[in-house]
């Protein structure tokens, strides 16, 4: 990587920054290195989770009584009672 001639600077003034150029690549590399370390052990994580913790499996449906869904009225069976009417004055 070439840190000169990157502006229309003189080439003394320029070459002043060469250093910190360098300096902003280096702490780039580390960041990515960092993240890329921090990344992969996350990711090792997560994985030992899914891969180690069973989800706890509860039976909704087991105390549901659906006989009173699924059956129809008979035929026979008294029909809802009527309101009562409003007394007469």
């Amino acid at each position: 990587m070439s840190f000169s001639d990157f502006s229309s600077w003189p080439r003394e003034q320029e070459q002043s920054f060469v250093v910190y150029e360098q300096q902003q690549a280096e702490s780039q590399k580390k960041a990515y290195m960092l993240g890329g370390i921090i990344g992969a052990v996350f990711l090792v994580f997560m994985v030992g989770i899914y891969a180690g913790v069973t989800p706890e499996k509860k039976d909704l449906t087991k105390d549901m009584n659906m006989s009173n869904l699924s059956k129809k009225q008979k035929a026979d069976a008294p029909a809802a009672t009527p309101a009562p009417e409003a007394e007469k004055k």
